[in-house]
């Protein structure tokens, strides 16, 4: 008995501090990234076949030097990711026009290609997106998770890391950023 108490007794401290870890904070968004004032590692992107005829077929940042970047990374089952594409394509038409370009990701999302279309089919996404299969790209970006968006400047150097879903202030403020 008195072993089933000490069971007992210690199942029911560890639940605690699991409840207690649950509700004490909020998520820690503020991640440092090493990434921050350093160049954005480069990579192949194969594009959907939707860019084909305005952006080719494969999208690199090399190619876009001289020109600010948004580079988000989403995927097809990230609840998160369906909150931010709308605003993501509505700030894509207010500064693509001013010659910020921005490039889509999807990751964690192996050979999920008819997800990743439906995703980019219901929200009309117009600013090219491609499929990172393997999660190199992602690996390379030291990805924390999905929704993650880098800004990347002209010279090609990461100036901010947002994890999780950008918001219209933090667009604001970055993408007016990258334009100065």
């Amino acid at each position: 008995m008195r072993r089933l108490l000490l069971v007992v007794g210690v199942v029911a401290a560890l639940a605690a501090l699991f409840v207690f870890g649950l509700f004490s904070a909020s998520p820690d968004r503020n991640v440092p990234s090493n990434l921050i004032n350093k160049p954005a590692p480069d990579f192949d992107l194969s594009l959907y076949p939707r860019y084909h005829d305005t952006h080719s077929t494969e999208l690199s940042p090399s190619s876009l030097l001289g020109t600010p970047m948004l580079v988000n990374f989403w995927a097809s089952w990230c609840i998160p990711c369906y909150e931010e594409a709308p605003l993501l394509e509505k700030y894509y038409r207010r500064y693509h026009d001013q010659g910020v370009e921005f490039i889509g990701i999807q990751t964690q999302d192996r050979d999920k290609y008819a997800e990743g279309d439906a995703f980019l089919d219901r929200f009309d996404i117009s600013f090219p997106n491609g499929m990172d299969n393997d999660s190199r790209i992602g690996v390379d970006y030291a990805l924390f998770g999905v929704p993650e968006t880098y800004f990347v400047d002209a010279k090609g150097t990461v100036v901010f890391k947002q994890i999780g879903p950008v918001t219209a202030e933090v667009l604001d403020r970055e993408l007016t950023r990258l334009l100065q």
